[in-house]
């Protein structure tokens, strides 16, 4: 009997809130690696503070857990896409970096989540301001509509512009 992979299994496909499965065609620079005018590039976080003030164009900056995202806030507008890693499903602090970018910061570009995401957590992703998702799945589009299909109230804002429950309750925000 042919069993199905398991989701986790599946080669990472870039997918939009939106559903779309798309290439990736940022490349992530190691420290060592020169930038140059052949593709859209990833920086790493220490290096983005290191060398975004003296780059010309637009970059993309990996955010690990522990990274304090509010010291990118004078290079933003040459920041494109944040990528927030994963390392592990257990690790939540993404969720909060995507919101301090999204309420906090007011960053407009995408935040892409990168690393150990599941479907199961795509829902709270698109929430917290996720636009883009690097997930292991046997359907990344199925995923993703199913995430938005998942709860149709919620009882807490988010960086969304969803109404919580007990706003519509009282008629606040209305």
């Amino acid at each position: 009997m042919n069993l199905p992979k398991p989701n986790s299994s599946y080669e990472p496909a870039l997918v939009t809130r939106a559903g779309d499965v798309m290439p990736n065609g940022w490349q992530l620079l190691a420290d060592e690696d020169t930038t140059g005018a052949d593709g859209p590039h990833v920086l790493g976080f220490e290096r983005a503070l290191r060398d975004l003030d003296g780059l010309n164009g637009h970059y993309g900056v990996r955010i690990n857990p522990g990274d304090d995202v509010r010291l990118l806030e004078p290079f933003l507008e040459k920041i494109t896409l944040i990528e927030v890693a994963f390392p592990g499903y257990r690790d939540g602090r993404g969720y909060s970096t995507a919101r301090i970018l999204r309420e906090d910061l007011a960053f407009t570009g995408a935040i892409r989540a990168v690393g150990d995401v599941l479907r199961d957590q795509l829902f709270i992703m698109m929430r917290c301001g996720f636009d883009e998702f690097l997930v292991k799945d046997r359907d990344p589009a199925g995923a993703i509509a199913a995430a938005a299909q998942r709860f149709s109230t919620t009882y807490q804002g988010a960086a969304d512009t969803a109404r919580p429950v007990w706003a519509q309750r009282h008629g606040i925000g209305a």
